[in-house]
């Protein structure tokens, strides 16, 4: 039976999270050396449950919780990760700021078992020909040829690209992790050209103030202009070239704890799903339509 929940009009609603519990919060996570990026994203959940619910912290329950996680997947259709972030989010602020866990009885969502979209080289050729800023191609560039997250290239420095070693130091990637990625030669010998005519000292990729990098949303309405001059219909987006990256070295023998390596992946697990999507054991298999003759 569906639950009648009306649907919020955000910008009507009062802010119901409270200042000196968002400071609590935000000093519980420092504490422990959450990244800024965690740390946005424990307060906005944490906010947005109170503002939706229109309830302070003290007077919400673990009902409102459910209530709250079904408004989010049903009016906003949050991913399962998205949901479960959400549910870490407010498990953290109740058992650890709060000190009452109403949420402890809160279960997660099934994650969607959905294979990555991975472009074709072809695909892939025809996004780099039709982006014809220098410094936006070069970007789209780098994310497939080092299969880097966007969060991850728009915050490289040029001390972080090893042309000797040919090698792209990622300091504090995702889980804080610092690791090494490939650094082609295409791309050495592009990035030659483009730190004398950017004049690039500090940022790789600035953005419109020299001081700070190009925004997250930049980089990806670089890829989406690019994708949509080339008519593709495939649902891709910038994360697609990682996607690729990692299933393009699957199909050429690359041994998937390499991949594993290259990416930053903590778990084998992350890196198998590529599996399913490459074709380098597929192509060998033959049809049995391809066995039996059809008389016309």
């Amino acid at each position: 039976m569906e639950t009648n929940l009306a649907k919020p009009d955000l910008l009507t609603f009062s802010e119901k999270f409270p200042e000196h519990w968002r400071l609590k919060l935000e000093t519980e996570l420092r504490s422990r050396k959450y990244s800024l990026r965690t740390i946005r994203s424990y307060i906005y959940y944490n906010c947005l449950l109170c503002r939706i619910l229109q309830k302070s912290p003290e007077e919400i329950r673990t009902e409102d919780i459910t209530k709250f996680l079904a408004i989010i997947e049903r009016d906003k259709d949050y991913a399962a990760s998205s949901m479960n972030l959400a549910i870490s989010a407010i498990k953290f602020f109740y058992k650890r700021v709060f000190k009452n866990d109403v949420s402890h009885e809160q279960h997660r969502p099934r994650h969607d078992k959905r294979l990555p979209v991975v472009l074709s080289k072809r695909e892939i050729v025809e996004i780099f020909e039709a982006e014809k800023n220098f410094k936006h191609r070069l970007l789209i560039m780098m994310v497939y040829a080092s299969g880097l997250r966007v969060s991850e290239v728009i915050c490289l420095k040029r001390q972080d690209l090893d042309t000797d070693r040919k090698l792209i130091l990622i300091s504090s990637g995702k889980g804080r992790k610092d690791r090494y990625t490939l650094l082609p030669d295409m791309i050495i010998s592009n990035l030659k050209e483009y730190y004398l005519s950017h004049r690039i000292t500090n940022w790789v990729f600035p953005g419109a103030k020299p001081e700070k990098h190009l925004s997250l949303r930049s980089a990806q309405y670089i890829f989406e202009h690019a994708l949509k001059r080339t008519k593709n219909l495939k649902s891709a987006s910038i994360h697609s070239l990682r996607h690729s990256f990692a299933t393009h070295l699957l199909e050429a023998g690359t041994d998937i704890r390499f991949i594993q390596e290259l990416l930053g992946h903590s778990s084998l697990k992350t890196t198998e799903r590529y599996t399913h999507v490459a074709c380098r054991n597929i192509l060998g298999i033959k049809s049995p339509i391809d066995n039996i003759e059809i008389k016309e």
